[in-house]
């Protein structure tokens, strides 16, 4: 039991959180999610981009364009969550699939956290289609996974 005067450990606390960013309307609330759990901490953001590498490419294959897109999405992300006061780091990967890279980033980078946004986005014949790297990190990930979808309008006007 607490006394009055002792400190209470805080239930939701992170050291260093990975949020892989795509460049999607979803990022931004995986960034807000991210201020708000390192507000007033010590702990860093980890923000990462994949760039897919299809097969019929070299892996370590250099595609300018990729990287520029890349350096865009994470200055952007960066740039927010210093305004807030969150240290951030930046990295790029390339990999055949992101969900896997996004993993082992997260193993490598001892993240204690991964919070990632998810569009929303239908596939053909109108169901919902949550893609592949979302459910690839949630189901592989040996950090907990925080995934928030993004809001849409289409939703609200759904009969």
């Amino acid at each position: 039991m607490f006394g009055r005067r002792e400190k209470r450990p805080t239930l939701l606390t992170f050291e260093r959180i990975l949020v892989p960013m795509a460049g999607t309307e979803a990022d931004e609330g995986a960034l807000r999610l991210t201020a708000v759990l390192l507000a007033g901490s010590s702990g860093q953001a980890l923000l990462t981009h994949v760039i897919e590498v299809p097969f019929e490419r070299q892996l370590d294959a250099q595609d300018p364009k990729a990287v520029a897109y890349a350096d865009e999405v994470l200055g952007r992300g960066e740039a927010f969550l210093t305004e807030q006061g969150v240290t951030v780091s930046t990295g790029i990967s390339q990999a055949r699939v992101a969900g896997a890279a996004i993993v082992d980033d997260a193993v490598a980078q001892r993240a204690d956290l991964i919070v990632m946004g998810l569009r929303y986005k239908k596939r053909f014949g109108g169901g919902w289609d949550a893609g592949r790297t979302v459910p690839y990190v949630m189901r592989n990930s040996t950090a907990p996974v925080w995934c928030l979808r993004a809001e849409t309008e289409e939703l609200a006007h759904a009969p």
